[in-house]
């Protein structure tokens, strides 16, 4: 009885210990994907690989679209989250004109997008429009609620 009772206590402890070591699924790092549809309807799946992620939005358009052919999915609709921040860089430029009056553009993904927009924003606003310009040196880049 003796043996019985060290042996189902040398199971009890490993099986105790398993489940100390299990791995542990970090839930902040994911990836979220989104799909759409010629209607311009959309559908997200969150993931903790990006595969999965676009995979669950692109069945969940096929089921629930109302034309489901027209379904799209693309992994530049899909954006990382590290420790629950975005990983996909934001950029923000800044115009200037002649009067040294900076015009800062709103984010972009793309850093000439942000060029771009920061460029038409002064010749929307400056006084003198034809006197604007941008120079890349200006473009800073962001990450969604952190500033580098």
């Amino acid at each position: 009885m003796s043996h019985t009772f060290k042996y189902c206590l040398l199971l009890l402890t490993f099986y105790c210990g398993s489940g100390i070591t299990a791995p542990y699924l970090d839930r902040s790092n994911y990836w979220i994907c989104t799909t759409h549809d010629n209607a311009n309807l959309q559908w997200s799946a969150k993931s903790t690989y990006q595969k999965a992620a676009l995979n669950i939005a692109y069945a969940t358009c096929k089921k629930e679209s109302k034309t489901p052919s027209s379904c799209k999915a693309s992994k530049a609709d899909c954006e990382g989250f590290n420790q629950g921040m975005s990983t996909r860089p934001m950029w923000k430029c800044t115009a200037l004109d002649r009067t040294a009056v900076p015009w800062q553009s709103n984010f972009y993904a793309q850093r000439d997008d942000a060029a771009l927009g920061a460029r038409a924003y002064c010749k929307e606003n400056s006084t003198i429009p034809e006197t604007c310009y941008i120079n890349l040196v200006t473009c800073v880049s962001f990450q969604e609620g952190v500033r580098l």
